[in-house]
Order: structure tokens, then sequence, then C-alpha cells
């Protein structure tokens, strides 16, 4: 009997039960649990290796057919929860999966997924649908934080405040939660199992021999003929996919704005190159962590570099800071939040000077929120430590004296450095001043990222900006940003950017509140009442005013209302469906930050 057959007999006689367990956890059906750990077991064992992760995250190829101490059970629980997400999908949506955890007072007790306690489906029904998936994931299927953001397409920082919220709610009120052994009939199904992987490897390997054959006689036609003769067309040079790694893919910083929409995050780092000769820059050493200082708080990473000037004495160069900006697998992971203010001293021409680049703790390609005092972004997640590819950029600009504004201007990028990147620890951030429901998300958000205790980033909004999507911008304005006095309502205003009438609808403006860069309140449902028609003509605008009342949405004392204290207010709007029946929203943030008075 081969190693295989020997290892799935003893799986099954011992293991069935657990599996079958876990397997109803997702289905709440006995026989097709049964199902679901025949399929998984099959998809497992019909692979003739199996390449496992190590705690280093390095990556060995065991053969399946050589006896070797594996964790299979851990392979066979992520086939079953794979096949049954790719089956589910294909009836529903991912936010579907809410019903699986809630509470089912029909189902016998002893078949429950329970603690000695308390029933568990009760506690993670008051979870949002956010956070029950999330900790489904996390606890039962034991995915790591990046990987459940890349199940979901969202951010590990997203994660790992879901994570953190449904602890919490959870922490009073649930004993350790284990996932019952079911009794099962598996094992009178082995042969069944045996029988349909020893055919899917006998495929498998007769495919194999096959392309073996093919192979060879390739080979000897190309020593006849020559490799030119097996190609017809040139083969273009690979370009590299964006795939998870590239978290954030498409965020463009608004520090970038000014020097072009192709600067963002997932960026092929092909396109990251100096626009001239006239600046250059070089990398010199690698990239260390300095301490926060009297300047600046936070620690960060500081690399040398060495900037070089090329053009001939003439117009003055000025420059903004340094930074630097990490790519993996050829793609830029994080960008840098960019620049807000120039004034950096660049060499004399022709001349060369020793300096710095920075970036900050965090990355540009994280989650985010804003600053109510200034309106940049400020960046929560936690650069991850790593090998990464290191690139200094400099952007510059030219002019015949300091009030000239018609110089050129430019961006100088060094050659990349593979460097070993440390974490930079980044602080806590500061308690919420509101009392919240943190993670409530209320019934009209659901399908979104918006929910209490958000940041700015979940906010819905445009591919790569908030307020803009194709052929329009979305901006607010109040009183305040004129002359500082109280507002009690904002200008929202639509613009056509491209040229061409716009003819969609909307739904009504709401306004979600941000304290401290969290949300606060969600807004109001405008979603279950009438659209309103968005016509545009080419260049042009058209407004429509927005009272500021409180939203107590979110707060956990409603009757208390809103506390005492400045906030940041978003307007959030919802168009008609894109080409391919996606979601469209629009946001953006008001220039001035709301007062309630005490």
């Amino acid at each position: 009997m081969a190693h295989w057959e020997t290892e799935l007999t003893e799986l099954v006689m011992r293991r069935s039960g657990a599996l079958v367990g876990y397997a109803y956890s997702l289905t709440r059906d006995k026989p097709q649990a049964e199902d679901l750990v025949q399929d998984a077991l099959v998809k497992v064992y019909s692979r003739l290796r199996r390449p496992p992760e190590m705690a280093d995250g390095a990556r060995q190829v065991v053969d399946l057919d050589r006896p070797r101490l594996t964790n299979v059970e851990a392979y066979v629980r992520r086939a079953i929860l794979t096949i049954f997400l790719d089956g589910y999908r294909r009836q529903s949506s991912w936010s579907g999966l809410k019903h699986l955890l809630a509470d089912e007072p029909s189902v016998p007790g002893a078949e429950r997924v329970a603690t000695a306690r308390v029933d568990v489906g009760v506690a993670l029904a008051r979870l949002s649908p956010r956070q029950r998936e999330v900790v489904v994931l996390r606890f039962f299927e034991d995915m790591t934080v990046p990987q459940i953001a890349a199940a979901l397409g969202t951010r590990p920082g997203t994660i790992k405040r879901h994570l953190s919220n449904a602890t919490e709610l959870l922490r009073g009120s649930l004993a350790e939660v284990v996932t019952p052994d079911v009794d099962t009939n598996l094992d009178q199904r082995l042969g069944a199992v045996t029988g349909a992987v020893r055919r899917r490897r006998a495929v498998k390997v007769g495919a194999i021999s096959g392309a073996s054959l093919v192979l060879a006689g390739l080979l000897a036609m190309a020593a006849l003929w020559g490799p030119a003769r097996l190609l017809s067309d040139p083969v273009p040079p690979a370009t590299p996919t964006p795939d998870a790694a590239a978290v954030g893919a498409g965020w463009a910083p608004s520090g970038w704005e000014s020097l072009g929409e192709q600067y963002q995050c997932g960026m092929e780092v092909t396109a990251l190159t100096s626009s001239s000769d006239a600046v250059r820059v070089e990398l010199t050493g690698d990239a260390e962590v300095v301490d926060g200082d009297e300047f600046r708080d936070d620690s960060f990473l500081e690399a040398p570099i060495r900037i070089t000037r090329s053009d001939a004495a003439g117009q003055t160069l000025d420059g903004k800071f340094p930074q630097l900006v990490f790519a993996q697998n050829g793609l830029v992971v994080d960008i840098s939040g960019g620049w807000n203010e120039g004034g950096y001293v660049l060499p004399d021409a022709g001349e060369s000077a020793n300096a710095v680049a920075e970036a900050g703790g965090t990355t540009a390609c994280g989650t985010w929120t804003t600053d109510g005092m200034t309106g940049f972004e400020e960046y929560r997640d936690a650069r991850p430590a790593g090998t990464y590819d290191v690139y200094a950029v400099l952007p510059w600009s030219a002019h015949d004296g300091p009030t000239d504004q018609t110089g050129t201007t430019g961006i100088a990028v060094s050659a990349p450095v593979t460097m070993e990147i440390p974490a930079v620890e980044v602080p806590d951030e500061a308690p919420l001043t509101v009392d919240i429901r943190d993670g409530y998300q209320p019934p009209w958000l659901e399908g979104t990222s918006l929910a209490c205790g958000a940041y700015a980033s979940d906010i819905p909004g445009g591919p790569l900006k908030p307020s803009e999507r194709s052929g329009l911008k979305l901006e607010v304005e109040t009183a305040a940003d004129r002359e500082t006095v109280p507002f009690s309502e904002v200008t929202v205003t639509f613009t056509e950017t491209e040229g061409e009438r716009v003819d969609t609808t909307r739904t009504p403006v709401t306004l979600v509140w941000l304290s401290a860069g969290r949300v606060v309140g969600v807004g109001s449902d405008v979603w279950s009442q009438p659209e309103w028609g968005l016509q545009i003509g080419a260049k042009g605008e058209t407004s429509v005013v927005v009272p500021v009342e409180p939203d107590l949405t979110c707060l956990q004392d409603p009757e208390a209302g809103m506390s005492a204290g400045s906030y940041e207010l978003y307007a959030l709007t919802e168009l008609d469906p894109g080409a391919g029946g996606e979601r469209q929203f629009m946001s953006a943030g008001a220039g001035s930050e709301y007062v309630v008075e005490e």
C-alpha cells in the first residue's frame, strides 16, 4: 500500500469526526458536511506533490509517496473551506455568509458549535457581518491576517481592527470555543475516496508522462531546426501581475497628485523612473531606524543618499524632501505619503551633496485616515519587516527666480537597492472620546467597508481618489472655509471633468462623522429614499445643500447625543452601477471641522 493510502486511512479512521464537525459548522447539514469532507480529501490526496509553508515563510516540497511527518489535517481543513466558499460564491455573494453563524434554535444542541456556558451562535450574531466573516476565517480556519485581507479584498489594518473589536465583544461571554466531533459514517466511504484518488493520480501521472514525451520531441526538433523555427512570433517580456502582495493597489496618496496619475500603490516599478538627468539621486547605504526627536515624535526610517546636478548654471532648482519607496515582486507596495510642501535645498549646478531619504514607520498603501487640522492622510498600518527593493525619490522644479511659477518640473529616482527592512514601532492610537458601538454596521451599509469605528479609508469612494470617478469630481464646502464662523450646512458640488455630459442618478447625500480619525457616525439610510437625477453638461457643475444633523447611529447612548468636540464630516453618495454592475460611490471631506458645543 502506498504511503498516501496509509496516511489517508489513518486520518479518516481517527479524525473524520472532527473534520465533519468542522464542515458542519459551515454547512449546518450533516450529509452535506460529509460530502464536503470527502471532496476535500480527494482534492488533497490527488496532488502528486504538496508544498507546505514553513515557519519562516519559505516553502518546501513534500512528496506524498514518501513517508514524512506533515500536518495533513490542516491541508484538509483548508480544502474544506475553499471548496465550500467556491460553491457558495456561485450561488450568492460573500456577504451572504452572515447567516452561517446566526442562531438556529431548531438545530439539536448536541450538534451545535457551543461552549459549556453559552450558545456561540447567539454570541456571534451580535457581531457585524464583516466581524463574523473575519472571526470564522481567523479562529476556525486559522488563517493569518494577511491571508484574510487577501481573501476579503481589504487591508490588513482593517482586518486587525475587526478582530480586535470582535474579540472585545466576545471576551466577556464566551469560554473556549471547540468544534465538536460529530458522529459520522465517513469511514464507510473510505473505499470510494481511495478509488477516486487513485484515478486522479493516474491521470496526472499519465499527463506528466505525455508532456515529457512532447517536450522530448520538441527538443529534438529544436536541435535540428534551431529554436527560431519553433517560434512564429517573438515572445514578449514577462510583466508582473498585481496580486494580494500589492496591498492597497490603486490607492494614490494626495501628496503624489502633482506628479501624475501613474503614481499609485501597486504600480509596476518600470514606471518609477527619472524624468530627466538634470538631477540624479543614488542610495549609498541601508535604511536604519531612527528614534523620534524634538522635531518628530515617532520613529522613522532613514537611508543615506547622494544628490548630483548635471545641469549647467542657469535656472534655480528647488526640491522636496527625498522619500523612500518600497517594492516587492516588481510592484510598489509602499509608495510613501508624498509631499505637501517644497523648499528642499538642492546642490548648485554641476555639484553633488550627501543627504538622507526618509520613510515613516507606517505604509502609505494601508489603512489611512485624515488629520482634522491639515486634511492630510495619516497612515495607521505598520510596514512589515522583510526584503524590499528600495528606491529614493526626489521631486524638483526649475524657475528663474522666487516669483517665477512657469519653470519645468521633474522627478529623480534612484536605482533600486535590495534591503532587509526592519519593522518600525508605531505608537498606539489615541482612545476615542465618543462612546460608540465599535464595529456595528447598520443593515443599509452591508456589502461596504463602512462601519462604526472604521477609518476614513473605509468610506466608499472612487477607485483612485474617493472624490473622483470617471468624468466626475465631488467637493464639499462650508461657510467656515471662507471665514471663521460656525456652520449648519455643507454645500456638495459635482463637477464634470472630461468634457462629456453626465446623465445618471444618485442617492441623496449623507454625512459621515469622524472623531480622532475614526468613524463615530455612519450617516442616515439614504438608500431607502428616492434617488435623485444627476445631469451635468460638459465641464459643468451642480450643487446641493446638505444640513448638518448629528448622527446617533453609532452611539452607545443615543439619548445623550454627540459629545462636545470637533468632528470631521465626509459627504457620501452612490451613483448608478458601473458597466460591470459594480457599485459606484463618491465621498469627500469638508475643509473645516464641525464643532459640537457643550
